[in-house]
């Protein structure tokens, strides 16, 4: 049975699999079970003249309906905000956003506390576009997005007082040497707050966390969660929150397909655009499926570099 079949069989959240199961209704798929009143197929026969010349739906265009203006992850400006609240920001204070995206999380911050956030993202092109957006409303200078290469990323020693990653080092080769450039990024005590996945070694050979895997780019590099506060420990940090935020993930990938689901028009879009919508649908199916298997967690790590850290001579 396919992880869609499981979403609409039940195992994957409600809220997901009804938004699944109306999509494949409009969309014609078969196996999508009986649609709601009003809500009658939009078949093969009811295309739309010279669909076949439309451009594909931007992937970005989805994201932002999913988790809100200038986002590409799960969780809005309220969530990046409620992240960092341990660091006490002011506009004293200089921050590092290493998974800037399209720039809505520095923005949010350099909003809400006058501070100058630099963004830092791998895609070039979510890089550009979150620039181009920081420059429309004005904050070019205070919240920045330039594109990076986080395999071979290197900091002014001691130039920050708090860095931030979302979801930021899962992906990389070498996960250690990102970790060690970050400690070294930081002045004496100053803050690190990342959230990623790990994997959960009793149930990594889960038939579902493979699945998961094949769809990410670039490909996974899990580790244990014993192995990232390990290392954490050993680079210099003293780690003052390990927190399980598996559920609150979910429930933030479910928020959003809620939302889109009741705020875009799907049923005026070309059969097309909504193929696209339903991929994308089903490759956050099988992210719930990978974290309900117990195989995929996600944490919250926070935590100080040391007092004698080589950020404190400059």
């Amino acid at each position: 049975m396919s992880l869609v079949a499981h979403a609409l069989d039940g195992r994957v959240q409600p809220a997901l699999s009804a938004v699944l199961a109306r999509l494949r209704a409009w969309v014609g798929v078969g196996g999508a079970g009986t649609p709601a009143a009003g809500d009658e197929p939009l078949l093969l026969t009811d295309r739309i003249p010279n669909e076949d010349e439309i451009p594909p739906l931007d992937r970005l265009t989805i994201a932002q309906w999913l988790w809100g203006a200038g986002f590409h992850l799960p969780g809005g400006a309220e969530h990046v905000l409620e992240l960092v609240k341990p660091f006490a920001l002011n506009p004293a204070m200089s921050t590092l956003d290493v998974s800037a995206g399209l720039g809505g999380g520095v923005r949010s911050i350099a909003a809400a506390f006058g501070a100058y956030v630099t963004g830092l993202e791998r895609d070039p092109e979510l890089a550009r576009r979150g620039m181009e957006m920081s420059v429309l409303q004005g904050m070019q200078k205070r919240a920045p997005v330039e594109a990076y290469d986080p395999e071979t990323l290197e900091l002014r020693t001691g130039g920050y007082d708090c860095i931030l990653g979302r979801l930021a080092t899962h992906g990389l080769r070498d996960k250690e040497r990102f970790l060690r450039v970050l400690n070294l990024g930081l002045k004496a005590r100053g803050q690190l707050l990342l959230t990623d996945f790990v994997v959960e070694p009793k149930a990594a050979a889960a038939p579902e966390l493979a699945a998961w895997e094949r769809g990410q780019k670039p490909p996974p590099q899990l580790w244990s969660l014993s192995r990232m506060a390990g290392r954490l420990s050993a680079l210099g940090f003293e780690i003052r929150v390990t927190e399980d935020t598996t559920e609150t993930y979910r429930r933030l990938i479910v928020a959003g397909w809620s939302q889109l689901l009741h705020t875009v028009d799907l049923r005026s879009m070309p059969r097309k655009h909504l193929v696209s919508i339903l991929d994308e649908a089903e490759a956050w199916v099988r992210t719930i499926a990978a974290l309900e298997s117990g195989a995929l967690r996600t944490y919250r790590f926070y935590a100080l570099a040391s007092k004698g850290h080589a950020g404190a001579k400059r």
